[in-house]
């Protein structure tokens, strides 16, 4: 009769994202995801990133359409800056509270048992290989997101690699 609810281990989702477009995909069914098409690499990703992340439950922000860059090349912003798109990523429930976020990645750290690698020969992560002189990471919208930053970064939080502008240190 008064038979507690069973533990939701996991969120309406049956299984983790297959990839990037799945996941995008789920949190722009929740209402996470801000598509900005047009907006350039040279500071104006940085600009409207940090505008829309000062507001209160800010969504993720996918840039898209970015000049000078071939169509489908997109840059992702925030993408796991709130507690309820960290639960979408990880599987977890939506939270009510932030605290039930780090319950449930405790509570499923208790049985966790990683799952070993498989080498493969084929698969879409071989799909585009560059190697040596093809390598061009600029051949990525990678946003220069401030006036004083020593150059583009990719992956600039939570940390970044690069020279410091005035003294040229590492």
């Amino acid at each position: 009769m008064n038979d507690p609810a069973p533990v939701k281990i996991w969120n309406d989702y049956d299984r983790p994202h297959a990839d990037l477009r799945e996941f995008l995909s789920r949190i722009e069914r929740a209402g996470e995801l801000l598509i900005i098409p047009g907006a350039n690499w040279n500071l104006e990703m940085g600009t409207l990133a940090e505008a829309v992340n000062e507001r209160p439950d800010a969504p993720a922000v996918l840039f898209e359409d970015v000049p000078e860059y071939p169509h489908g090349f997109r840059v992702l912003s925030g993408s796991t800056n709130s507690m309820k798109r960290l639960a979408i990523t990880l599987g977890f429930p939506v939270p009510a509270h932030p605290l039930d976020v780090v319950r449930a990645y405790r509570d499923r750290m208790k049985s966790h048992r990683p799952i070993p690698p498989r080498v493969v020969k084929r698969g879409p992560v071989l799909e585009s290989v560059l190697r040596d002189d093809k390598v061009n990471v600029l051949g990525f919208p990678v946003p220069f997101l401030h006036e004083l930053d020593g150059g583009r970064y990719i992956g600039r939080r939570p940390a970044r690699a690069g020279t410091a502008p005035k003294t040229r240190a590492r």
